[in-house]
C-alpha cells in the first residue's frame, strides 16, 4: 500500500473543560494544513477497557442484560469493563469475567483492539474471546445489578442483526466469535 500523503494537525493549545475519576473533556485548538485554525473537542477515557466474549462451549455465549444510565434502558452486552492501574487487558478480563459472570477462562484469546468513537473518543478496548469456563464467583461492582443469560451462538448473531444488540464492543466481540 502507498504511504498517505495527508498532512497531520498542528497542535496549538489545549484547554480541560471537564474532568472526574473516568473521562476528561478538553478543547484542543488546532491548525488545519489549509491554514486555517478550529476547535477540536476531546473526551478522554481515563482507563481504556475489555470486552469478553464468554462462551459455555461452541454454539453458547453467556450474555449479560442490565441498566445503562445513559440509555435510558436494559440493554443486552457480553461483559465489559474497565482496565485498573497496573491491570494487563489479560489480567482485566478475567476479572470482569469473575465479577460480571462469576467465571474464569481458561483459555483466553484477543481477537480484536478497537476504538469506540474515534471522532471525539480517546479510548482502546480490547476484545477477547474466553473459552474453557470454570465457576469463580467474585463481588460486582456496586453499579452492577446484571441478568446472566445464556444465547445459542446463532441467536446472539441474529439479535445483532435485529438490533437487540446494539453495544458496539458486544457486536464487534459477537460478530468475531461467529465467524471463527
Amino acid at each position: 500500500m502507498a504511504p498517505s500523503k495527508i498532512t497531520a494537525w498542528k497542535h496549538l493549545t489545549t484547554r480541560t473543560v471537564y474532568q472526574n475519576p473516568w473521562i476528561t473533556v478538553r478543547e484542543d485548538e488546532v491548525q488545519l494544513p489549509s491554514g486555517h485554525t478550529t476547535i477540536y473537542g476531546v473526551v478522554s477515557a481515563n482507563r481504556d477497557f475489555v470486552g469478553i466474549v464468554p462462551l459455555l462451549d461452541a454454539d453458547t455465549v453467556l450474555l449479560i442484560r442490565q441498566y445503562r444510565y445513559i440509555q435510558g434502558e436494559v440493554t443486552w452486552e457480553i461483559p465489559t469493563g474497565g482496565i485498573e492501574e497496573g491491570e494487563t487487558p489479560e489480567q482485566a478480563a478475567q476479572r470482569e469475567l469473575r465479577e460480571e459472570i462469576g467465571y474464569k477462562a481458561g483459555q483466553l484469546k484477543l481477537v480484536n483492539i478497537m476504538r469506540s468513537n474515534k471522532a471525539i473518543m480517546r479510548e482502546v478496548g480490547y476484545i477477547f474471546i474466553a473459552e474453557k469456563l470454570s465457576a469463580s464467583p467474585a463481588p460486582p461492582d456496586e453499579t452492577e445489578h446484571i441478568e446472566r443469560v445464556p444465547v445459542a451462538l446463532r441467536e446472539a448473531l441474529a439479535m445483532v442483526a435485529g438490533h437487540e444488540i446494539t453495544d458496539c464492543v458486544s457486536i464487534i466481540g459477537l460478530l468475531i466469535a461467529g465467524h471463527r
